[in-house]
């Protein structure tokens, strides 16, 4: 598909039509096609419809005598004209040279190249259109063309030596607001796309970083039903109820490995790192306020419903949305009073980090990474978050909700 677009259009119209499809294996996104399709079909209807309005008010002042004694030849340059801006995002440098073209030919058969109000506009937008739909090589060929045809037609005529500058400045002028046009464009298009990567390369880096942080819990469980095993196969001679505890100890440990091993499938692992620790768990939050606290900042910690154990992983998610989130408070509110509240119900466990906007500039519209990175964390484990401001007090609140029916059950 591309090919053949490459084939019959010019090389810079391909980027913004075909090439802007998404590409899915071995063949094109359905809706992306359709999008690219409808996005074409409007810009055709928007050139036909600008061709039309203009050709039409240049046959009006045809007919009303602008061109007397030439009537004939002056209509045939306007078809012409009105034909090359149809395609002027298709073809930019031959719709150009048709609308100049047009104009030499009448000027040599005796229409003045000043006689006709209405080709000033064809040759305004033929060269904004080569300005802003062309490559920096293919457009400035294009101006050349331009500023010698436009040149020729206007000594045809044998008109003073000031219709020469006005003539130059049509081309131009709108070739250089199209080509700067064509940059903006271009310089914001890539700066979406950067942002997009950025995006995308910090989702990637929290994967990874989770899925190093599963293994050491996964790890452990393993070499804890290892330990668990090998103790219940001394104990099975002369102590069967011991050993039949220890493996118990190894059912319910397998268990949450699993657990955890399904929660890993799909993430993207990260290379071996050196220097493991223990990770911490939910119960470290009351550390980790203290710690706040002990630097002289206002937080506390309230814990509602009745506490259950947890799955490591899940446990340690919560805690690091916790610690991301004290994190921002003493990087955009250092001065405010904080609240961490922990709420345990019979289906789910919530966490709210609220911190009430003291000494808080304004802040992004878009999220941080540090955000994208929570949201990641509550969706591996089927939860929620939300984070952003609380009106109308202003204060700043994240908000994590994991369901726990099934966490629990596998504990």
């Amino acid at each position: 598909m591309r090919e053949l677009a490459a084939r019959w259009m010019h090389p810079a119209a391909v980027p913004e039509t075909l090439m802007g499809m998404r590409w899915v294996g071995d063949g094109l996104d359905v809706h992306s096609v359709s999008s690219s399709v409808r996005t074409m079909g409007a810009e055709r209807r928007e050139d036909i419809l600008l061709a039309g309005v203009i050709g039409l008010a240049g046959l009006v002042e045809v007919t009303l005598g602008a061109v007397p004694g030439h009537a004939l030849v002056a209509n045939l340059s306007l078809l012409v004209m009105t034909a090359a801006l149809i395609i002027r995002r298709l073809r930019p440098r031959t719709c150009l040279t048709l609308v100049l073209l047009a104009l030499t030919v009448q000027s040599f058969l005796g229409v003045a190249v000043n006689a006709q109000l209405m080709t000033i506009p064809f040759i305004l937008v033929a060269a904004y259109s080569v300005g802003a739909h062309l490559d920096r090589k293919a457009s400035a060929i294009g101006l050349a063309i331009g500023t010698t045809l436009v040149s020729v037609a206007i000594a045809a005529t044998g008109v003073g030596g000031s219709d020469y500058g006005f003539g130059l400045l049509l081309i131009t002028g709108p070739w250089i607001a199209g080509v700067l046009v064509r940059a903006r464009a271009g310089a914001e298009a890539e700066a979406v796309a950067s942002a997009q990567r950025r995006t995308r390369r910090a989702a990637d880096d929290e994967r990874e970083r989770i899925a190093r942080e599963l293994h050491d819990i996964v790890s452990h469980g393993l070499s804890a039903m290892v330990v668990q095993a090998a103790a219940a196969a001394e104990l099975i001679d002369y102590s069967p109820e011991a050993a039949r505890k220890a493996m118990h100890e190894v059912q319910a440990t397998g268990a949450e490995a699993m657990l955890e091993m399904r929660h890993m499938l799909g993430l993207m692992r990260g290379g071996e790192t050196a220097g493991r620790r223990p990770q911490p768990a939910l119960d470290d939050v009351h550390e980790l306020i203290a710690a706040e606290q002990a630097v002289g900042h206002s937080v506390s910690l309230s814990v509602q419903g009745t506490p259950r154990e947890l799955p490591r992983g899940l446990a340690l998610s919560i805690f690091r949305i916790v610690q991301e989130s004290l994190t921002n408070v003493r990087k955009h509110a250092s001065r405010s009073r904080c609240e961490v509240i922990i709420t345990y119900t019979p289906v789910a466990l919530q966490v709210e980090i609220i911190d009430d906007g003291g000494g808080r500039p304004q802040r992004p519209e878009s999220p941080g990474f540090g955000i994208i990175g929570m949201s990641e964390r509550a969706r591996l484990y089927g939860g929620t978050l939300e984070a952003g401001p609380r009106l109308p007090d202003g204060s700043w609140v994240v908000r994590g909700r994991f369901p726990l029916e099934h966490h629990v059950g596998e504990s």
